[in-house]
């Protein structure tokens, strides 16, 4: 599957918000839905680098993949907020748009660095909607961390062994202890963008997160 396919322009409170969804997004609601968010220097274009798409397909998860309004090669519309909050109005209406009916289908965010401050904002405001999160270093700006202690859902933190911009012994121990029901995982040898490092066992790291949540 080409990137293009399932690729359009979605609005959403007024903007075009760029998006890429699987053809069976709102129909297939036996299994949740993946939301795919990216970090600052991406698009949701890494996601078809790594293979990602291909093996949600294989595994017949629906999904939906965002282009931010923030970042550097998001080729949606940008609005700046310091609140990550302030976001999910937007993130609510992205949503609505591209086919997610949130009250037949819980969801299950993945959030890189950025992407991940993106998914705990909306975790914060829709936990009844969130069967679990998957973070992979995510950065913490715009958030209030005593916020995070009461979100008691299933969260899997992916944290590379050598990242150098939010190094793990910090910032990966620490957010593994301020969120009630979250396991960190180091991958090896992998840097800030784990997944691009490691796709393979993220890969792995993910489904088996999907199905523990699931059962």
């Amino acid at each position: 599957m080409s990137v293009s396919e399932g690729v359009r322009f979605v609005n959403a409170d007024g903007l075009k918000i760029r998006v890429k969804s699987s053809p069976d997004l709102g129909f297939n609601v036996s299994k949740p839905a993946v939301v795919l968010f990216h970090g600052f220097s991406f698009s949701l274009d890494v996601w078809e680098e790594i293979g990602t798409y291909d093996e949600l397909a294989r595994r017949a998860i629906p999904y939906l993949a965002v282009d931010l309004p923030r970042g550097k090669e998001t080729k949606s519309q940008k609005k700046k907020h310091t609140h990550m909050s302030d976001y999910v109005p937007l993130l609510e209406s992205i949503f609505r748009s591209s086919g997610i009916d949130v009250t037949r289908q819980k969801l299950v965010i993945i959030g890189p660095s950025m992407g991940g401050a993106f998914a705990l904002a909306y975790a914060l405001q829709n936990k009844s909607q969130i069967l679990g999160l998957v973070l992979v270093a995510p950065s913490l700006a715009g958030l209030n961390r005593e916020d995070l202690e009461g979100l008691d859902i299933p969260v899997l933190l992916a944290w590379g062994e050598k990242d150098n911009v939010f190094p793990v012994e910090q910032n990966g121990r620490e957010l593994k202890e301020i969120l009630p029901q979250a396991k960190l995982l180091i991958i090896k040898g992998a840097h800030h963008p784990a997944y691009l490092d490691r796709p393979q066992e993220f890969h792995d790291l993910l489904f088996d997160f999907i199905e523990e949540i699931s059962s």
